[in-house]
């Protein structure tokens, strides 16, 4: 099955008049209060904003930073866009500008309510109907997000001399009994300079642009990469998808955690469970052409032995041994919920081996530019942000090893970008280890 998108429709007033912005060079006149279609117009001022202007002028519309003066995002966006209300809103900077918009018209991971197909095919023909006769120009095809049989991605772009405009959407068909079920609709306005090469072209990184970004303190003996982008996941347990969009957005990829949550096929509800993390993160891998590669996996039964180690350090410290159930459904969760932290940590800490080859992994991949995506099990130890507790996917960046620290970064927004955690507390805490690589990386 295909989905047929017939363009048609009728324009909007107000959409005409973005059309005499767009058209008749009369850009210098948007002011901040205008809808923000008016800003996106080709010599608008708002591809000119420094960050100041920009937190000052879109703050009446919801946008707070992620990361100061590289992202923003509104979820939701206060008001309309070409006329649709969006459920989330993403401004990206690149030279102290704005560079790109994306707007999520619709997205699994953001409402308990998915589209039908009829609804869904009437969204993206009522934008594509309105984008076509606001903009004066044709669309052509897009990038085809996925190869994968199982789902259907599409997009098309509109393109004016100065900006861009992709439409992406995506469904996955009925089969097997299984339902119509609606993925996302995004809207991607950009910079766009001719002959640009498309980002979803570009597979290979020069490994000496990598390099420079790993910074060292010689006060603080921080060594970190800088610049990776920062992802809000917001209340959805997308922290796989989030991670994930972090790391190809880094190496140079125009990608968003929705449609990563789509090839990873995460639920809104509880993220990307254990055993299928790697299963998950491989598949976003062959999508675009990375490498994915294994570090440390967690495996039940190094858990077991794990458990067993622990008892044993329990007896020794008059702690209350801990015992995976033999029969019925088994709560991993639960169980590291039980344990001593202390205790536990002696107990990890006394595998020196496994100490160390988690440090040379991290100072190698670090050393290299290629930040880690690290699994970790949450709750057991206090954190400089709130946490919570369970499993959780983050960002391993860099090292401290004069005073022992890891220092890593979550998909929660601002203040999340560089965070420490003491290297015995990180392994403590650590169930997986694993490197998105693209090709050109050197170690």
């Amino acid at each position: 099955m295909e989905l047929k998108i017939k363009i048609g429709g009728t324009l909007r007033p107000w959409l005409g008049l973005l059309l005499l912005l767009s058209c008749n060079g009369h850009a210098e006149s948007t002011a901040a209060g205008d809808p923000l279609e008016y800003w996106l117009a080709d010599s608008a001022p708002f591809w000119n904003w420094d960050p100041a202007t920009f937190a000052r002028e879109a703050a009446p519309l919801g946008f707070r930073w992620t990361q100061e003066g590289q992202s923003a995002q509104a979820s939701p966006l206060q008001g309309e866009f070409f006329g649709k209300p969006a459920y989330e809103s993403v401004v990206r900077f690149a030279d102290g500008v704005p560079n790109s918009i994306n707007i999520s018209y619709f997205n699994r991971g953001d409402t308990a309510n998915p589209l039908n197909q009829a609804d869904f095919e009437s969204l993206v023909r009522e934008l594509m109907a309105t984008l076509t006769s606001t903009l004066r120009v044709q669309p052509r095809p897009g990038n085809t997000q996925s190869a994968r049989s199982s789902v259907r991605d599409d997009s098309r772009i509109w393109q004016r001399p100065q900006i861009q405009f992709e439409l992406s959407y995506s469904f996955t068909p009925p089969r097997s009994g299984e339902p119509f079920r609606s993925e996302y609709v995004r809207l991607t306005a950009r910079k766009f300079t001719a002959g640009e090469m498309p980002s979803h072209a570009i597979t290979a990184v020069n490994p000496y642009t990598v390099r420079a970004q790993v910074t060292r303190d010689a006060d603080s003996g921080d060594v970190w990469i800088q610049n990776i982008p920062m992802v809000d996941q917001g209340p959805k347990g997308y922290c796989a998808a989030a991670t994930a969009e972090r790391v190809l957005r880094f190496f140079g990829q125009e990608v968003d955690q929705h449609q990563i949550a789509q090839i990873a096929n995460t639920t809104s509800g509880g993220g990307t469970s254990t055993e299928d993390l790697k299963k998950a993160l491989s598949a976003v891998c062959r999508q675009y052409d990375f490498s994915l590669n294994t570090h440390m996996e967690w495996d039940f039964r190094d858990f077991t032995r794990e458990i067993d180690r622990y008892n044993r350090q329990a007896r020794k410290n008059k702690k209350q041994e801990v015992h995976i159930p033999t029969q019925g459904i088994i709560m991993i969760a639960h169980i590291y919920q039980a344990l001593d932290p202390e205790t536990y940590k002696q107990s990890r800490m006394s595998r020196q081996t496994e100490v160390n080859k988690f440090k040379e992994r991290v100072q190698k991949y670090v050393d290299a530019g290629c930040p880690l995506s690290w699994g970790v099990s949450l709750g057991m130890f206090e954190e400089s942000t709130p946490t919570g507790v369970g499993g959780h996917l983050r960002l391993i960046i860099g090292y401290n090893w004069t005073k022992n620290l890891i220092i890593y970064s979550d998909t929660w927004g601002q203040g999340h970008d560089k965070k420490h955690l003491p290297l015995d507390q990180a392994f403590t805490i650590t169930q997986s280890l694993f490197s998105l690589e693209p090709k050109g990386l050197r170690l």
